[in-house]
């Protein structure tokens, strides 16, 4: 029952597929990947909710947070479709 807008202020860059990387390799090619798709002219106003379809290791999320955040939109929640265990690899 809240109004709601659907916005798209990141565009996502191409990326090594995160299957065989580790979490700091993760987080470093999360951190490569998001840029805003207006510098400057952010264009979001109120909450924002980040949504995103599976969370391993929460890097993607982290991620698309610092950029928002530098830019002026603090993310105030996130959403994920599915999550992951972690494995332990021995």
């Amino acid at each position: 029952g809240w109004p709601v807008r659907v916005r798209h202020p990141l565009r996502a860059l191409p990326r090594p597929d995160s299957v065989a990387l580790d979490s700091a390799g993760r987080a470093a090619a999360a951190d490569a990947a998001f840029r805003l798709r207006r510098p400057g002219r952010p264009g979001v106003d109120g909450r924002i909710v980040l949504l995103d379809d599976i969370v391993t290791t929460g890097a993607t999320l982290a991620a698309v947070s610092r950029v928002l955040h530098a830019a002026g939109m603090t993310p105030n929640a996130a959403a994920v479709l599915a999550a992951t265990q972690k494995r332990h690899h021995q």
